[in-house]
């Protein structure tokens, strides 16, 4: 026992294990990624922030003011303000705002948007967040349509 031990410590059969452990990794593929500039390609249904979207063919904004996304929504983080339209019928939306800071992105407010087959508010792929103010997580109307710039990193 005491000789094996010796043996041992003698020919540093620890670090020659180590050592194997490591040559054996070293020339696999590379599991991580070097985030900023690389990201992982997400799955088709992941919920990012949610977002409005505009009708493709025409160009507008497809909320219809109807107020169920903001109804339905468990941590009230969504404020739809709107106004009759001058003609009496539908109304206009004057703005549309969400909390990021309450939001769960649960995507709850997306099952009950009347506006088929295109939902006017949709769960994006964008979910980068960092700022000094809490100002940064309330999206308004003009923020939510058209997105956030994206930051390139190109060190």
């Amino acid at each position: 026992m005491i000789f094996g031990n010796l043996l041992r410590k003698f020919l540093l059969l620890e670090l020659w294990q180590g050592m194997w452990v490591t040559l054996k990794n070293q020339f696999r593929p590379h599991i991580t990624v070097e985030y900023p500039r690389e990201t992982l390609e997400f799955a088709p249904r992941f919920r990012g922030v949610p977002r409005l979207r505009r009708d493709p063919q025409t160009g507008e904004e497809l909320c219809i003011s109807c107020l169920l996304c903001e109804a339905i929504c468990p941590t009230e983080c969504i404020s739809i303000v709107s106004e009759k339209k001058a003609d009496g019928k539908g109304k206009d939306l004057v703005s549309f705002t969400i909390n990021y800071e309450r939001c769960c992105f649960c995507g709850l407010c997306v099952d009950p948007c009347p506006t088929k087959p295109i939902t006017a508010i949709y769960m994006s792929h964008d979910y980068e967040f960092a700022g000094y103010d809490r100002d940064v997580y309330v999206a308004d109307r003009r923020e939510l349509v058209d997105g956030l710039p994206v930051k390139l990193y190109d060190r």
